[in-house]
């Protein structure tokens, strides 16, 4: 497919992906429309979903939505975000099935791979084992909606497929506590610190567990392509070719912002899965690799931080 012609939609411009994602196809002048939860009753309202899929009249949409957050929302609102993404999955790629939208991109996440799951993670890992325990609610939503673009794929013939990304972290992310992915949450709670001149920061966990981590840009430069590009039925990973220990992400941290402080590492709370890091030979073979380093995307998300 070719983009440059096309009309794209983006459901879940209000996310760090859609937003990114928006910016990126306005950067590159495509035409593109998006639908945000506010718009739609957080995906229940099925005829406003189906106005908007209608009046866009999509050749290409991007399914970037659904309630995420870290390890304490997981924990705390388990049954919302299960239905926030299960609504989703039916009322959004549903609808857009049912419209006979040609080609949809449904972004995942990695906390679907089972938690034992050998590590890089790989596709064939999907559905071996039981999910990291404390998010394995809104695994499940996740992983629902990648079987329903294999289902919509087997049953109606349109060209639906899900991409699984890494940790992101980027400008465009709310920087809300509750919702904020691991770098983001850091960066403004480190910020906070040096401001108040906070002698000593906590931090979740051991500072162990590692993940791989993957900038907005970058995860929106990677959807286009794939847009344009993948072929297969199946899922496909997104992400970079290294990890970092929690520990190394809040110390880089530290250095963009020049915090003094102690970083105190609070081992009461949990580490979720020690490792995490996503083998991405296949979209390396299809020739996409990231270009925004961890400390340069560190830098500009903190930016936008200081401009707010």
């Amino acid at each position: 497919m070719n983009l440059t012609s096309a009309r794209i939609l983006i459901v879940g411009g209000e996310t760090l992906a859609g937003a990114a994602l928006e910016a990126e196809a306005r950067r590159r002048g495509l035409q593109a429309s998006t639908l945000s939860a506010d718009a739609t009753a957080d995906w229940t309202d099925v005829a406003t979903i189906e106005a908007a899929i209608n009046e866009a009249r999509p050749d290409m949409a991007f399914v970037v939505a659904g309630e995420s957050g870290g390890i304490a929302l997981n924990r705390a609102h388990p049954a919302r975000l299960l239905e926030s993404n299960l609504r989703v999955v039916l009322n959004v790629i549903g609808t857009a099935a049912r419209l006979r939208v040609p080609r949809l991109l449904y972004l995942a996440s990695s906390c679907c791979y089972p938690r034992e799951a050998a590590q890089p993670l790989a596709i064939d890992s999907l559905m071996t084992g039981p999910f990291e325990p404390t998010n394995a609610a809104y695994s499940a939503a996740k992983l629902a909606g990648m079987l329903e673009c294999e289902a919509v794929r087997q049953e109606h013939g349109l060209a639906y497929f899900a991409a699984i990304p890494s940790t992101l972290y980027g400008p465009e992310d709310h920087f809300d506590p509750e919702h904020a992915h691991v770098a983001s949450a850091l960066l403004v709670r480190m910020h906070e610190a040096k401001m108040q001149k906070t002698p000593s920061l906590s931090v979740w966990g051991t500072g162990t567990p590692r993940r791989d981590f993957l900038f907005s840009r970058d995860l929106a430069d990677a959807c286009l392509f794939l847009a344009e590009n993948y072929k297969e039925s199946g899922p496909i990973n997104v992400g970079p070719d290294d990890d970092l220990s929690i520990k190394e992400v809040a110390e880089a941290i530290r250095e963009v912002i020049g915090y003094e402080g102690a970083l105190e590492f609070d081992t009461s709370k949990p580490d979720g899965v020690p490792l995490k890091r996503l083998d991405c030979s296949p979209l390396r073979g299809m020739g996409w690799a990231p270009q925004i380093s961890f400390s340069d995307g560190l830098r500009e998300t903190y930016q936008t931080i200081l401009n707010r």
